[in-house]
């Protein structure tokens, strides 16, 4: 999530193959992905049982393919479409959302028109929200050792998930955005995107559905600003509600970021299961056109069960063999808060680490890899 990292734009990647139809300049289809895989070391596993070597995927970016296509109707209308695919590169097999039982194209189900006054887009997507922070995240939500799942782990409102938080169909780790309809555009150096998810419950508009929305200023200095809220399905009750406000800045080879959210998780039947609150700064320097290091900083608060917080620090350094492939090389230190455990997952709500981390202890995690853009 982003030398050019996965989220915004999703091309990632330089077209293998283009299939032509007669008018072959104005109609296309994309096969697009990233392969990304690396060892990962771990001083001490998020069982507390000692170290952990593993080989794993998605250390920057997350292992994906897909096909996109666009068809030029002319008067500066084309119609799009996107389906992308999840898997994890250590083993081959697809990466699921919580709860569901098979999503070929998890991260991607699109159907849309981009016109002179802005683009709409049906079908499954990245909500907006997301993709304004990412702009603004010291890491731009890299796949590990980043804010993501500090994000997505207080918003798991989905069939089947684990925090009886109530369910939403539509919502995916507050990632993906299913069963929507989204509007986006830009307008000089203002981009935004405002994206609303049907529950389908008949005789509600409310339940089950969820908004999303996003804005970003690209001029002197990058701006971000979020907003998310899902609904439960069957109270129409809110399950989560997220905001997020960020900022970066350059000077000449250096950028420094600024990254604030905050995210309540609900649930239908009490009081607030947890209340996050997360401030992330950091800074990058490009060595030289191929090489550039990064520092991160995180810290996470978590009040709930427990209140703590999980202190956490990211060293990184990517280097690009070529316009497709990196390799990189990222050590982090993570203090983390002995948040709730009548929960599995409840200790993952301050962590950046895919994996946890020991509650109330403090990981060195190192992550050596590379990652193919196609």
């Amino acid at each position: 999530m982003m030398h050019t990292r996965h989220y915004r734009g999703i091309a990632l990647a330089v077209a293998l193959a283009t299939i032509a139809s007669a008018a072959a300049a104005q109609s296309s289809v994309t096969l697009y992905g990233t392969i990304d895989a690396g060892v990962l070391y771990q001083n001490r596993a998020a069982t507390g049982q000692g170290s952990q070597f593993q080989l794993a995927t998605g250390g920057i970016d997350p292992s994906v393919w897909g096909l996109k296509g666009n068809e030029d109707l002319g008067g500066g209308m084309a119609a799009t479409f996107d389906l992308e695919s999840h898997f994890s590169s250590n083993n081959g097999t697809m990466i699921m959302g919580p709860g569901y039982q098979s999503e070929i194209f998890r991260r991607q189900a699109n159907v849309g028109l981009t016109t002179p006054y802005g683009s709409v887009t049906l079908g499954r997507m990245y909500g907006p929200s997301i993709l304004a922070a990412i702009t603004t995240e010291p890491r731009a939500f890299a796949e590990n050792l980043s804010n993501l799942y500090t994000w997505a782990y207080n918003q798991l409102a989905a069939p089947g998930n684990a925090l009886g938080a109530g369910t939403n169909p539509g919502n995916d780790v507050g990632v993906f955005i299913g069963n929507a309809l989204q509007y986006s555009n830009t307008l000089g150096p203002v981009w935004f995107g405002a994206a609303y998810s049907f529950g389908g419950v008949a005789g509600s508009l409310h339940k089950g559905n969820e908004i999303s929305l996003g804005a970003t200023y690209t001029g002197p200095f990058t701006a971000s600003a979020a907003y998310q809220q899902v609904a439960d399905s069957v109270t129409g009750e809110n399950v989560s509600r997220l905001w997020s406000v960020g900022v970066a800045k350059s000077f000449g080879p250096v950028t420094g970021k600024l990254n604030y959210f905050d995210v309540i998780d609900r649930s239908v039947y009490g009081p607030d299961i947890s209340h996050v609150s997360s401030i992330s700064p950091g800074v990058s320097y490009q060595w030289s056109v191929a090489n550039t290091a990064e520092l991160a900083g995180y810290y996470n608060t978590y009040r709930g069960s427990h209140n703590s917080t999980t202190r956490s620090l990211v060293l990184s350094d990517d280097y690009a063999l070529s316009k497709r492939t990196v390799v990189y090389a990222q050590v982090a230190y993570v203090d983390a808060g002995a948040v709730g455990t009548t929960d599995p997952l409840e200790s993952l709500k301050t962590s950046i680490v895919a994996g946890g981390t020991a509650p109330g202890e403090k990981t060195v995690l190192v992550n050596v890899g590379i990652a193919h853009h196609f």
